[in-house]
């Protein structure tokens, strides 16, 4: 249930980005980086509701290579929340063309599953501290 629910945003959101880019080898890219971004969004939205129950899971790695925290904490963040994904999305959809497969399997929706996915990602991550900062 849930790889297929995987595999039909996929499929809708390569269909979208390969139409939306005609002719464009970037479609692949445009595709690939936005529901990596997207999953480490709700990675981070999990590990938020887990915190608001005082469990605390921590999946950050220390870097201490800049001066500053910024950059170190920026660094963390994008192998901590963003490279798993990108790699493991890469296997799962690109790795020997496996989309093509995909894109025959699975019926796609003009990017409206695509879209409900990004709507619905960011409004779980972003209403609760909405919320919380109206009702306090």
């Amino acid at each position: 249930m849930i790889k297929n629910i995987y595999y039909k945003i996929w499929v809708d959101a390569i269909v979208y980005e390969k139409a939306k880019n005609e002719g464009s080898r970037n479609w692949k890219t445009y595709t690939l980086i936005p529901i990596s971004v997207l999953q480490g969004t709700n990675l981070l939205t999990i590990f938020f509701w887990l915190s608001s129950f005082d469990i605390k899971i921590d999946i950050f790695f220390d870097i201490d290579i800049f001066p500053g925290q910024m950059i170190d904490k920026f660094i963390s963040s994008f192998i901590s929340l963003f490279m798993p994904f990108l790699v493991i999305n890469y296997i799962f959809i690109f790795k020997e063309k496996k989309y093509i497969e995909l894109i025959k399997k699975y019926k796609h929706h003009n990017g409206k599953l695509y879209l409900i996915y990004f709507i619905i990602t960011f409004a779980v991550f972003i209403l609760p501290i909405v919320i919380a900062k109206w009702l306090i």
